[in-house]
C-alpha cells in the first residue's frame, strides 16, 4: 500500500474491510501519512489530506487489531493537535477544531480528573494495568498541551483542558 498515490491510499482506505487488512499494512498507511503531513515542500491541501488519511488509517488499524480506544484517541490527538498546531484552527468539529479533539480526548478517559489524580497520587503502588492506564492517558494528554491557548478563555473547555493538564506532573 505504501507505494500507492495519495488519491489510490485514500481510496483504499474508505473501501478496504479493515478487519480483512492486517493491522501492520494500516499502521504503515498511518506512518506513511503522518511522513507526508509534515512534509513542507507539499502545498497545504495535500498535507491536510495526508493528515486526513493518517486518521483514517488509526481508526481502520484500531479496527484490525480491536486496540484499545485510548491508545487510538492518543494517536488521532497526536496527529489533529500537530494539525492544528501547523495548518491553524479549524472549526465544526474538522479534524483541526481544538475544541473538538478537546472533548474526544477527554470523554475518553472515562474518569473524572478526582479519580485519575487520587490513582496519580500512588500510582506506584497500583497494580500494573492502572499504572498503564494512568501512561496511557499522560501520552493521550502531552500532545494537548499548548491547545487551551486557542479555546477561548472563558469557555469550560478551557477551563477543563487546563485542570486535565496540571495532572500531567503526577502521572507516570
Amino acid at each position: 500500500m505504501a507505494l500507492k498515490s495519495l488519491d489510490e491510499l485514500e481510496r483504499s482506505v474508505s473501501s478496504t474491510d479493515s478487519t480483512a487488512v492486517n493491522w501492520q499494512i494500516w499502521e504503515t498507511v498511518r506512518e506513511l501519512a503522518v511522513g507526508r503531513m509534515g512534509d513542507g515542500g507539499l502545498d497545504v491541501a495535500t498535507r491536510l489530506r495526508w493528515a486526513e488519511l493518517a486518521l483514517a488509517a488509526v481508526h481502520r488499524k484500531s479496527e484490525a487489531s480491536n486496540s484499545d480506544s485510548l491508545r487510538t484517541m492518543t494517536e488521532i490527538a497526536r496527529i489533529r493537535a500537530h494539525a492544528i498546531r501547523e495548518f491553524g484552527v479549524g472549526k465544526n468539529g474538522e479534524l483541526r477544531d481544538p475544541v473538538d479533539l478537546c472533548r474526544s480526548a477527554l470523554l475518553e478517559i472515562g474518569e473524572s480528573r478526582a479519580e485519575v489524580r487520587a490513582e496519580a497520587s500512588h500510582w506506584r503502588t497500583l497494580p500494573a494495568e492502572k499504572m498503564l492506564r494512568l501512561r496511557l492517558i499522560k501520552n493521550m494528554l502531552t500532545p494537548l498541551q499548548g491547545l487551551e491557548a486557542l479555546l477561548p478563555s472563558r469557555g469550560s473547555m478551557h477551563q477543563e483542558l487546563t485542570g486535565w493538564l496540571s495532572l500531567l506532573p503526577d502521572l507516570p
